[in-house]
């Protein structure tokens, strides 16, 4: 039994830890993309945002005002700078014949000299990036030379992400050597798990960022399998997620979009999310289940294969469906199934779907379990109503036409006040029991409101029943008057709750003195002020008992002076030096704490101004006594 559990443990978990989080909402994309938006404040958000929005767009067309506003900033370059030059020829090469500007020969220059082995990788992923941006020819194995001597100076995350982005740059390299010096599995392994859902470099965003597109940029390259698993590139695109509401600059922005619109783009692998989009409450007026599976920036896939593996009746563990596929519906880009085909009896049901993909590797979207509950309309049928007399079995009874109310009648604390009726469901034709079925009486003046369960038999009759000898002084407080009559039905599986007035009855009562309502008060009147009465003090004694209790305490003071005057106590051998006076003091002292004590201190005050006495009845007591014992 522990095993079965453990597996259950431990399914539970996987499915868990293989789910995506989230993807980017609307809301998200439009929060994110404003850091794009023109006009440009220097060169570097120029760059950050082209680069963006073209892998967002999946190289589609960038609008002219944006062109223009990338254009204004290529023109402030810094050709000394090997970091301005490169976001100026990488966001050119965008831009295109647009804008009218050529990088410098000096700046090619700059470029070039960079491809050394005394440089790190990112001064080489930069040079490359400029010569290969510009159309320039590049040596494949001098880079690979150059990279190798800066991975072994630095071969952190960052670094080495950045040689393999340099990696993916190169015509027909021999990457053998660069990627025995750089194991991606091995960084992979490096990188720190959260809550087996998460997984980054030290909480970094950009190292985190490049190790992904870098990753990505040389599968596409060579056109091999990502250096990565697929849960891992999960685990990754979780933290970025998870990055995307703290973001505040424009290349905090970018390294988060770029990399997740490299995943939603990439061949290897699918990182989706799943969810059942339409409402949970199935009927003939809502008869489809829709399910959307979104990619990380929250676009539809449309094709996948998804598929009902089994709907399961609560109540009975039917299986009702299994093995039935979803149909895309490119109108709302979701996957549509009809559920109301074979019009299931009303309740509710367990679904579980299954996704998946026919060409590459699907993570993120494991089994979809949810509830849904198919709803009816019912109808109130064979409805009879009527009264009885008290001692006979039988009553009057007469049928009633839901909707219509029926005649009003009259009944008195002889009689019993009788209702029949079935609850029909009109979908399967038969009658059912609803959670909910109650009737209601109303006073017309009064707003008294009596109410009542209706119970079912056998046979799913609803029989209700009110014996006003019992019913009138118990329920309706006595009061006479004119009734309207209710009935409320309802259930979760219901689509049209009943609530039917189904007639009045005048209901004549004898008064109760002790219960009777004046039939014109109301149930929401100011109800009688309730005075409190607090409990009488006990009796005290006698006074002379408490006299004699009194004299009985003070005796032993009385009978301590007696004994000192019988033992020869006196002060003639008292001196009046100041440690006498003081020890006495604080003799007397502590008697008087101890009467206020008593009388009003608590233990803290107390012990509190007793330090203080004690500490000097002691000093000077010690003293005292020291002297007395030299005398004799």
């Amino acid at each position: 039994m522990w095993f079965k559990g453990f597996l259950l443990l431990a399914f539970l978990h996987a499915t868990f830890a293989t789910e995506l989080s989230s993807v980017l909402a609307p809301t998200d994309i439009k929060r994110l993309m404003d850091f794009f938006k023109t006009p440009y404040p220097d060169l570097e958000t120029a760059y950050h945002s082209i680069k963006v929005l073209k892998q967002y767009t999946q190289g589609g067309a960038i609008g002219g005002d944006i062109k223009q506003a990338a254009c204004e900033q290529i023109k402030t370059c810094d050709t000394k700078s090997l970091c301005s030059v490169f976001y100026a020829a990488t966001t050119l090469a965008t831009v295109g014949t647009s804008c009218k500007y050529t990088i410098p020969k000096e700046a090619l220059a700059l470029a070039k000299s960079k491809i050394s082995e005394e440089s790190d990788t990112k001064s080489i992923y930069s040079a490359v990036t400029i010569l290969k941006s510009l159309g320039k020819q590049v040596d494949s194995d001098e880079v690979i030379g150059a990279l190798l001597s800066a991975v072994k100076n630095d071969n952190s995350v960052l670094s080495s992400s950045y040689a393999l982005l340099t990696a993916a740059q190169l015509d027909k390299p021999n990457l053998s050597a660069l990627l025995k010096s750089i194991d991606i599995e091995d960084m992979a392994a490096q990188a720190d798990e959260v809550d087996e859902r998460y997984l980054h470099f030290e909480n970094d965003l950009q190292t985190t960022s490049t190790f992904i597109s870098a990753v990505i940029a040389l599968s596409q390259a060579q056109k091999q399998q990502l250096g990565i698993t697929p849960d891992q590139t999960l685990l990754f695109t979780n933290f970025l997620m998870r990055a995307k509401s703290t973001v505040k600059t424009c290349k905090q922005a970018a390294n988060v979009v770029y990399p997740l619109s490299q995943i939603a783009a990439s061949s290897q692998v699918t990182v989706a999310k799943a969810q059942l989009v339409s409402s949970n409450a199935v009927s003939e007026d809502k008869p489809n289940l829709e399910v959307s599976v979104t990619n990380v920036l929250g676009q539809a896939i449309p094709k996948l294969t998804v598929k009902v593996d089994s709907v399961v009746r609560s109540t009975d563990n039917e299986v009702i469906m299994s093995n039935v596929p979803f149909q895309f519906d490119a109108a709302k880009n979701n996957y549509k199934l009809l559920f109301w085909k074979d019009k299931p009896a009303s309740g509710f049901y367990d679904v579980i779907l299954t996704v998946s993909s026919p060409s590459k590797p699907l993570v993120g979207v494991s089994d979809i379990e949810f509830r849904v509950k198919v709803t009816t309309k019912i109808a109130i049928t064979n409805v009879e109503l009527g009264t009885g007399e008290k001692e006979s079995s039988g009553a009057d009874l007469k049928t009633v036409n839901y909707p219509k109310p029926a005649e009003d009648f009259k009944a008195d604390q002889q009689q019993r006040i009788v209702m029949k009726f079935q609850v029909k469901d009109l979908n399967a034709g038969t009658a059912m029991k609803p959670h909910q079925a109650f009737v209601r009486f109303v006073h017309e003046r009064s707003g008294q409101e009596v109410i009542f369960v209706a119970e079912p038999d056998k046979t799913s009759t609803y029989k209700f029943e009110v014996d006003l000898a019992t019913a009138g002084a118990d329920q309706f407080n006595s009061v006479t008057g004119k009734y309207s009559m209710h009935l409320i039905v309802g259930d979760a599986a219901i689509s049209n709750p009943v609530f039917w007035n189904f007639g009045n009855v005048v209901i004549h009562l004898p008064e109760d003195s002790k219960k009777a309502k004046s039939q014109s008060q109301s149930q929401y009147d100011p109800k009688p002020e309730i005075h409190h009465v607090f409990r009488k003090a006990e009796a005290r004694p006698p006074v002379i008992i408490s006299q004699a209790f009194t004299i009985a305490c003070l005796a032993p003071i009385l009978l301590l002076f007696v004994l000192w005057m019988r033992a020869g106590a006196n002060l003639r051998n008292l001196r009046l030096a100041p440690k006498n006076i003081l020890f006495h003091a604080g003799l007397a002292g502590i008697f008087v704490l101890y009467y206020f004590f008593w009388l009003k201190l608590n233990m803290f005050t107390t012990i509190q101004y007793l330090c203080g006495i004690g500490a000097v009845t002691f000093v000077f007591g010690n003293s005292v006594l020291s002297e007395i014992a030299q005398n004799r």
